[in-house]
């Protein structure tokens, strides 16, 4: 029998079964882009009601409890892996949708400091939702499906951020009497809806472990039962032996530990992973993600900001949704050094059209930014960093990356006010870096586009030659298959 090409047949499994949980576990990533994006219209509001924040507080208090949330998701991402492996991935899902709700009923207490509390958790859910999702999502899903059912975390990301600045609209400008008056607690407690949804999904309809976690520990035919479930009867026996024969090579390799991630071995491309994953952050992407009504209230005036937002995050999922066409085509240190040129190009004419006061302009350098972030370092980085790293390893670039959100998220405002050095500046300093970002492109980073895991580690370790294919070809855990396993 042919695995590799009986795994890779579309019509091996039953695609209503596998789709729907596909899409009830990317709510946790809806989650991640609306939590992320929530304050960024509502910061305003809370000037005129509820916490009447002066500009200054606004400014002081906007960074905070964006960097709360990002400080959350620093823990909730490296505490992810080893509490889904130890509890089990449907476990994990059922307790961070809980923790999910509490967080959201705190940050409707009209109080600030339970406030930044419901924000951290919240962040801590965001984080965790960010290891998990994927994790379970390359448990999950066939071969033949993996590259369009993995887009969806990004979409998702992008739907939650949309949505979450299109609910603006419903902030009332004066009258905050009634309904209207408690528009904003409807937006803070979205997410608890969005994890119910889950949550009763998981408990009604998608009811078992997956496959993957249920061979390692031990419950083959309790595996071949939920098998029974994705796939049609011809493969279950098939599907089961490659996840045996996974953990049998898996178990014969051994973990990485964190000795061995910072030797010879790993070193070069850990620093390259932690440096890919700052880097998606040091474009600037989170300025927009958090501050783009400021930001486009400062280009515009009042009256737009709020619709100039919303167009701004439904461009960055309609970039998405394309962005697998180029991924497919083009290699990924290709699409990082092409991205990173573009990307550089429209935020250093940001910030000069900042500087002199050219605010008509800015609209158009700021939008075709958000649409070359989504074709290239939206989706690439994690690509690209699962494919270089062990899971630890992963885990490392995770933190790293969100340490970059911590630092824009509390950092930005306080530098984009006009007393420190004003937007434009602030904006100079992501072009700067994204510039010299340019050289560890070009010179130090691996092409990996096409290469099985073993390939990859004889290109990182200056092996010459290309090595047969390996079982990624075939394993239904796809190119993130090591990813927090360990």
């Amino acid at each position: 029998m042919s695995t590799k090409g009986s795994v890779a047949n579309a019509d091996s499994f039953y695609k209503a079964r596998v789709w729907g949980m596909v899409l009830n576990a990317t709510l946790g990533m809806f989650q991640f882009g609306y939590i992320l994006s929530i304050l960024n219209t509502l910061m305003a509001y809370f000037e005129k009601d509820v916490y009447h924040f002066s500009e200054d507080d606004k400014a002081k208090y906007a960074g905070i409890l964006n960097a709360a949330c990002t400080v959350g998701a620093a823990v909730g991402a490296l505490v992810a892996g080893p509490i889904a492996k130890k509890l089990g991935r449907r476990t994990s899902m059922i307790a961070v949708d809980v923790i999910v709700i509490i967080a959201s009923v705190l940050t409707l207490i009209e109080n600030i400091n339970v406030f930044i509390l419901g924000r951290v958790i919240g962040g801590f859910c965001v984080g965790f939702n960010s290891t998990l999702v994927p994790l379970y999502m390359n448990e999950i899903t066939p071969l033949s499906i993996k590259g369009v059912a993995g887009a969806f975390n990004q979409i998702q990301i992008c739907l939650g951020s949309f949505l979450a600045v299109l609910f603006g609209f419903g902030l009332p400008e004066a009258d905050f009497s009634g309904f209207q008056g408690q528009w904003w607690r409807i937006m803070l407690g979205f997410p608890i809806l969005v994890a119910a949804i889950r949550l009763s999904l998981v408990f009604l309809v998608f009811t078992t472990e997956t496959p993957k976690f249920l061979v390692y520990n031990d419950r083959k035919e309790e595996a071949r039962d939920v098998l029974g479930t994705m796939y049609k009867p011809e493969y279950i026996s098939e599907q089961l032996m490659i996840l045996e024969q996974t953990r049998e090579e898996d178990e014969r390799a051994g973990k990485v530990t964190f000795v061995e991630l910072f030797g010879p071995r790993f070193r070069l491309r850990l620093m390259i992973g932690m440096f890919i994953a700052f880097l998606q952050q040091m474009t600037g992407v989170n300025a927009f993600i958090f501050y783009s009504t400021d930001i486009f209230r400062k280009a515009a005036g009042d009256d737009t900001a709020v619709t100039l937002s919303v167009i701004l995050n439904a461009l960055n999922l309609l970039a998405t949704l394309v962005s697998g066409q180029i991924i497919n085509r083009f290699g990924r240190k290709t699409i990082l050094i092409v991205g990173d040129v573009l990307i550089t190009g429209t935020i250093i004419v940001t910030a000069i059209l900042f500087m002199y006061d050219a605010k008509t302009a800015l609209i158009f350098p700021i939008f075709l930014f958000i649409i070359l972030f989504g074709l290239t370092y939206g989706p690439v980085p994690w690509i690209f960093i699962a494919e270089i790293l062990p899971d630890i390893g992963i885990g490392v670039a995770v933190l790293t990356n969100w340490t970059g959100g911590f630092l824009i998220a509390l950092g930005y405002p306080l530098l984009a006010d006009p007393h420190v050095i004003g937007t434009g500046p602030t904006f100079l300093i992501f072009g700067v870096f994204d510039v010299l970002a340019l050289f560890v492109l070009i010179f130090v980073v691996k092409e990996t586009f096409g290469l099985t895991s073993a390939q990859i580690n004889d290109v990182y370790s200056g092996k010459v030659g290309d090595s047969s294919p390996k079982r990624n070809e075939i394993s239904l855990q796809g190119e993130y298959e090591k990813m927090y396993d360990s």
